[in-house]
């Protein structure tokens, strides 16, 4: 019989006897998936739920502190380290991404971004909305059940890379591993639902 306590109003003690299932998350068991990138597999080897703070006022008192809660949130950054495509074609999407928000050579770069991205944001008949649904994509990293079955969804809205890292070709390697790139994002805000 799994271990499930349960609180008891009369006593204040854990009831150990309680029927239920107990299973442990594991730190292996997740997917991640870039919405507007559906067709592109990101193989993650790992990634992070990020930390999420809340700021908070001090009233200063002649004795202790005193603190009180704050009105303003702060996500840290999403990471993901991914196995790489022999194609590319995973790293050469966040790197086109990237070098579309970020226009290093001229702004038709920015242009062509949007452009390639309209059939995603075709829908908006403004120009600017448009070009604000073109920067950004949610998305969702999928932790799995001990049956490696979706069972909590954690969406991160309103996405977008902000770093892509580099690949080191090496002859001299003896052994052939595969190639791994990570990649951080920052987002909006992220929510997370239960899948079944």
């Amino acid at each position: 019989m799994a271990y499930t306590p349960t609180l008891s109003p009369n006593t204040g003690l854990y009831n150990a006897h309680a029927n239920g299932d107990l299973d442990y998350l594991r730190p292996n068991g997740f997917k991640f998936q870039i919405h507007n990138i559906p067709h592109v597999a990101f193989f993650c080897q790992g990634a992070n739920i990020p930390d999420i703070s809340m700021g908070f006022p001090t009233q200063a008192t002649p004795l202790q502190d005193i603190a009180y809660p704050g009105d303003k949130l702060t996500f840290g950054d999403l990471n993901i380290r991914f196995l790489i495509q022999e194609d590319m074609s995973n790293y050469k999407e966040l790197y086109d991404w990237l070098i579309g928000l970020g226009s290093p050579e001229n702004t038709e770069q920015y242009k062509d971004y949007v452009a390639s991205q309209e059939w995603r944001t075709g829908l908006s008949n403004r120009k600017d909305k448009r070009e604000a649904l073109a920067q950004v994509s949610d998305a969702s990293l999928f932790v799995l059940d001990s049956n490696d079955n979706p069972n909590i969804e954690i969406i991160f809205r309103s996405a977008f890379p902000i770093a892509l890292s580099g690949l080191e070709f090496d002859q001299s390697s003896g052994d052939s591993p595969y190639f791994t790139g990570s990649a951080s994002f920052k987002y909006r805000i992220y929510n997370i639902r239960n899948v079944t």
